[in-house]
């Protein structure tokens, strides 16, 4: 059924069920917070930084504009999008390298406006898409026959022709007409304002839908939309998130349920990635700004992180974590044994010799907890890795995956990863978190990358 055109409405009440993934949001700001006030502003600032190159990066990628290894991303995220960088990795076409840079200036102006108190307005989000398609003269559009075609592209203006898109279920989603088009975006801006209460991540995502919605522009109006997601949670002082690639998939699947009315995927997309943006921000300050310093002036800052969670010295809070990874671990265990004696069994049928086991490393003074699963059949073995570690804040936890291979010999003989996680793919938690509570999410992340891992394992044995 086709969905058609309608005006910005007020933001809908949104029910509980996405209250638990929140209060873990904030929850973690609470310790982003606190460890803001305690380290250098510049190492923040430097975090800030590669999480806006990221941004600048992914969201080209997203829309299909270019593509960029991985290498070649991490290299300009870590180093800064110049042309030396770009030059010295041979992957950035000219092309892709202006639009990136567009892009990341794009974001710094808008961090900027944020800093100084400046408020969306109907002049900012056309000021936005001038800055962000600079460097890019032409969209691509059907001719009268339906024939692709590169149509120059009017920065900064309004569309003057009717888009509309189509469906995975052949049903048409049309967007505002163009006459419309000024006052729904004056009542967009009016309808956010009246949001204020929200909570900033619920705000973000109603303004991300609703902006899609009108789609104002001719092109890049994806790019302007996920950045006017960063200006709402910046202006409540939350750390920028990131749709990168590999959550493609579900950013256009949340999208699409909420043209069917319902913004919770969308939401709790939102703040996941507020969590894993929210999470690098602590992770990185202890270390960012590491890279130009002395081996004995990085030896002396670890050292700092590590004293006070030697035995002896332990503070309440450390000893609060220690006792809450381990019980994370244990749960661990449990439930990757159940897992490891069923593949045991599965694989005996076709190798008698096949074993799976268990194992657990002894928790460590740098709060750092691990279960293994060990799989060995037909020759090849498979590691699967749940990581426990705490971060900058003692009180934060993560837990995430890896997973690799080595297959028969003549096949592949080295190590291998066979899952390739995206940042979502873990879970943050809090050393007062309630652990019943939580694990379901613990599952669940178990439970869906060990069958991705079985899977990639599978099809490397049948190869």
């Amino acid at each position: 059924m086709d969905i058609p055109w309608s005006e910005v409405d007020p933001l809908p009440e949104v029910n509980g069920t996405v209250e638990p993934v929140l209060a873990t949001v904030d929850a973690l700001r609470t310790a982003w917070d606190n460890a803001l006030r305690r380290v250098l502003t510049e190492e923040f600032a430097e975090a800030r930084r590669r999480s806006l190159r990221r941004h600048a990066i992914e969201t080209g990628i997203i829309e299909r504009l270019y593509d960029l290894d991985w290498g070649v991303t991490e290299a300009l995220v870590a180093e800064g999008i110049t042309a030396e960088v770009a030059a010295r990795e041979g992957g950035v076409s000219e092309g892709a390298f202006a639009l990136i840079r567009d892009q990341l200036n794009a974001l710094e102006y808008l961090t900027l406006a944020v800093r100084e108190g400046q408020h969306l307005s109907v002049f900012f989000v056309r000021e936005l898409h001038q800055l962000i398609t600079r460097h890019q003269p032409t969209y691509e559009a059907r001719d009268a026959l339906g024939g692709l075609v590169q149509v120059p592209l009017p920065r900064g203006e309004w569309k003057t022709q009717p888009n509309h898109v189509r469906r995975s279920d052949g049903s048409l989603l049309q967007y505002t007409p163009p006459e419309h088009v000024q006052s729904q975006m004056e009542l967009l801006v009016k309808r956010y304002a009246e949001t204020a209460g929200a909570h900033p991540v619920i705000r973000a995502a109603w303004l991300h839908h609703r902006f899609i919605r009108i789609h104002p522009f001719a092109d890049g109006n994806g790019r302007v939309a996920r950045a006017l997601t960063l200006l709402a949670l910046l202006q409540a002082h939350y750390a920028p998130l990131v749709v990168d690639r590999r959550n493609r998939a579900d950013y256009i699947g949340a999208l699409d349920a909420a043209n069917d009315g319902d913004l919770r995927p969308l939401i709790r997309l939102f703040a996941q990635l507020e969590i894993v943006a929210l999470r690098t921000e602590l992770e990185r300050p202890a270390v960012v700004a590491l890279a130009a310093e002395s081996a004995v002036n990085i030896a002396r800052a670890y050292a700092e992180r590590l004293r006070p969670l030697r035995r002896g010295t332990q503070t309440q809070e450390v000893r609060q974590t220690e006792a809450f990874g381990g019980a994370v671990q244990r749960r661990v265990r449990t439930h990757l044994q159940s897992v490891a004696d069923s593949l045991a069994a599965t694989f005996r049928t076709v190798d008698p010799a096949t074993t799976a086991t268990v194992r657990l490393d002894s928790p460590t003074p740098v709060l750092y907890w691990s279960v293994r699963l060990d799989l060995d059949t037909l020759d090849a073995k498979l590691k699967y890795l749940v990581r426990i570690a705490s971060m900058a804040e003692p009180t934060v936890l993560r837990v995430d995956i890896v997973a690799t291979a080595k297959q028969p010999a003549g096949r592949d003989a080295q190590p291998g990863p066979l899952i390739n996680p995206a940042p979502t793919d873990t879970v943050t938690l809090l050393a007062n978190d309630d652990l019943d509570r939580r694990w379901p999410e613990i599952e669940e992340l178990l439970d869906r990358t060990l069958a991705a891992t079985v899977d990639s394992f599978g099809r490397g044995l049948t190869a």
